[in-house]
C-alpha cells in the first residue's frame, strides 16, 4: 500500500473521529503522530525481497556412471525474482529445480574392462588323461593344456571351473595304427589272377575295394587273396583301430592286352588298323599301339615277273641248285650253290609297344607273298656284338638240300617251311612279332632268294599292326 492511500485513509479516519464530542490526552497524542506502516508490494513480498519461481526451461544432467553408460535427469529450470519498484524483475539467477524424469542407464561393473556377466579362460599348467592305446593294451597319458575359467560379477572376477584344453601330447608312444599291401606282380595278362598281399598292424578291420567294383574282407594277419585281373586295377585296403582311427593304401595292377588288342580306358579292346602310315626311313621307332588305330608299313621289295635268274648271290646261304644239270630234279646233298638275291634288308627296328609284326604282299591289308624260291629271315638285338641269327625259311620244298628239307646259313641248318612242292610258292604272310621284344632295338635282315633257272617276286611289304 502507498504512503498517498495511507494517509487518505487516515484522513477519513480522523473525519469519523471528528464527530466524537471528545478525545482523551492519549487518543490526541496518537492522532498527532500517527505511526508509520510497512509499505506490502509484489504480491505481498516487500520492496527488495527475492524468491524462486519454476520456468518452463529444463535442465538436462548425465548422470555419473562409473563404468560407463548413458544415464541422464531431467529437471525444471527455477528462475530468481527479486521485488523491485513494485515489480517482480529477474536476477539472472537460476537454480535446478525438481526431477522430472530419467533415461538411459549406467553400464553394468567390469574386471578389467571385461563386461559383467563374460567368461574367460585363464592357462593354468597341465592335466593328463590315462587311455589304452587303439587296438593294443599299452596304457599312455594323454597331456592337455589346462584352462582355468572365470565369471565377471558385479565387478568381481570369480573362478568357475578348470577345463581341457588343447591336446599337447602322450608321454609315450602308441603302436601306430598301420597295413601293408602289395600285387604279387607289376603286370598279369588279362583274365588272370593276381594275390593281393596284406597285413595288418595294431588294426582291428580290416577290407578292401578295387576300381572295377571288386570289393570283401580281409584277415589283419598276412594274406594273399587272390584277385581277377580283367583290367587295370587299382586296389584300397583300410584298416581301422579300436576307436575308429582309419589308414589305407592303395596299390596297383597293370594288364596286359591280348596279341591283337589295345587298352582304352585301362581295359582291353580288339586292335583295328583304321590308316596306316609309310615308312620311308630306317632306323625306325615304331610307337604303341592306340584307340586311333595307327598302322605302320615298309616296302621292302618290289615286285619280280616271272624270268630268268640272274644277279648277285647271298654267300653265306646254301640250297638246292636249279640251275644246269641235274637241275631242279638233282636231290643229292651235293647239289647246292648260294641262292640269287632278288631282295635284301638289314635294318634296326624299335617297337614302343606291342605290336603285331608281319611280311605281307599288301601295304595295308594281309595278302600272301609269292615267292619263288623261299625268303629268309633273321634278327637279332642291334647292341649284339654277334652275328644275325634266329634265322628261318619259307618258301618251296624243292630249294631245301638234297632231301633234308633244310637250308643252310652259316654251314647252320635252317628249317625250311614249305608252302609249294616246287616252282612259286604262295606263303602267305609271314609272322615275325617273336623276333622283337618292347623297348629294345633289333636288326632285322630280310632276303628274297631264288635258287636258279628262273625267278618271280611279288611286292613285299613290312607291317607293324
Amino acid at each position: 500500500m502507498s504512503k498517498v492511500l495511507a494517509v487518505g485513509l487516515l484522513v477519513i479516519a480522523f473525519q469519523n473521529c471528528a464527530q466524537t464530542p471528545e478525545f482523551s490526552k492519549t487518543s490526541m497524542a496518537s492522532l498527532e503522530s500517527p505511526p508509520e506502516e510497512e509499505v506490502v508490494n509484489c504480491f505481498g513480498r516487500t520492496e527488495g525481497t527475492t524468491w524462486w519461481v519454476p520456468s518452463n526451461e529444463v535442465i538436462n544432467e548425465n548422470g555419473v556412471c562409473e563404468f560407463g553408460g548413458d544415464l541422464n535427469y531431467s529437471y525444471t529450470k527455477n528462475v530468481e525474482l527479486i521485488c523491485s519498484n513494485g515489480n517482480a524483475v529477474l536476477t539472472g539467477q537460476w537454480q535446478k529445480g525438481n526431477l522430472i524424469s530419467t533415461s538411459g542407464a549406467c553400464l553394468p561393473a567390469t574386471c578389467n574392462g571385461k563386461a559383467s556377466g563374460s567368461t574367460w579362460s585363464v592357462p593354468n599348467g597341465t592335466l593328463s588323461e590315462s587311455q589304452s592305446c587303439p587296438s593294443s593294451s599299452v596304457i599312455v597319458n594323454a597331456i592337455y593344456n589346462k584352462n582355468d575359467v572365470f565369471i565377471c560379477e558385479n565387478g568381481k572376477e570369480n573362478f568357475v571351473k578348470s577345463e581341457k584344453g588343447t591336446y599337447i601330447g602322450l608321454d609315450k608312444s602308441c603302436p601306430s595304427p598301420d597295413l601293408n599291401a602289395s600285387f604279387s606282380s607289376e603286370k598279369v595278362a588279362i583274365n588272370g589272377t593276381a594275390g593281393l598281399i596284406t597285413e595288418g598292424i595294431n588294426v582291428s578291420t580290416m577290407a578292401y575295394t578295387c576300381s572295377d567294383g571288386q570289393s570283401g574282407t580281409l584277415p589283419v594277419t598276412a594274406t594273399s587273396t587272390n584277385i581277377k585281373v580283367m583290367q587295370d586295377l587299382a586296389c584300397t585296403v583300410k584298416g581301422t583301430n579300436a576307436v575308429g582311427v582309419s589308414v589305407s593304401k592303395t596299390v596297383s595292377i597293370s594288364v596286359t592286352c591280348g596279341s591283337n588288342e589295345v587298352k582304352s580306358g585301362g581295359k582291353c579292346i580288339v586292335y583295328a588298323c583304321k590308316s596306316f602310315v609309310e615308312i620311308t626311313s630306317f632306323p625306325v621307332v615304331i610307337p604303341e599301339r592306340t584307340e586311333a588305330g595307327v598302322c605302320y608299313y615298309a616296302k621292302l621289295f618290289n615286285k619280280i615277273a616271272a624270268s630268268p635268274s640272274s644277279g648277285d648271290r647271298l654267300s653265306f646261304v646254301s640250297a638246292r641248285n636249279h640251275s644246269g644239270s641235274p637241275g631242279a630234279g638233282g636231290t643229292a646233298v651235293t647239289n647246292v650253290a648260294a641262292p640269287y638275291v632278288m631282295g635284301a634288308f638289314t635294318n634296326k627296328v624299335t617297337l614302343q609297344g606291342e605290336r603285331s609284326v608281319k611280311l605281307s604282299g599288301s601295304s595295308n591289308a594281309l595278302t600272301s607273298i609269292l615267292v619263288d624260291n623261299f625268303v629268309l629271315m633273321g634278327s637279332r638285338l642291334a647292341s649284339s656284338t654277334a652275328a644275325i641269327s634266329n634265322y628261318r625259311a619259307f618258301g618251296s620244298a624243292d630249294a631245301a638240300i638234297g632231301t633234308t628239307g633244310k637250308i643252310k646259313v652259316n654251314n647252320s641248318d635252317v628249317a625250311l617251311q614249305a608252302f609249294e612242292s616246287g616252282g612259286t610258292a604262295t606263303i602267305g604272310t609271314l609272322l615275325l612279332t617273336n623276333d622283337f621284344s618292347v623297348g629294345k632295338q633289333y636288326e632285322l635282315n630280310v632276303n628274297a632268294l631264288d635258287c636258279g633257272g628262273s625267278k618271280a617276286l611279288s611286292d613285299i611289304y613290312l607291317v607293324f599292326q
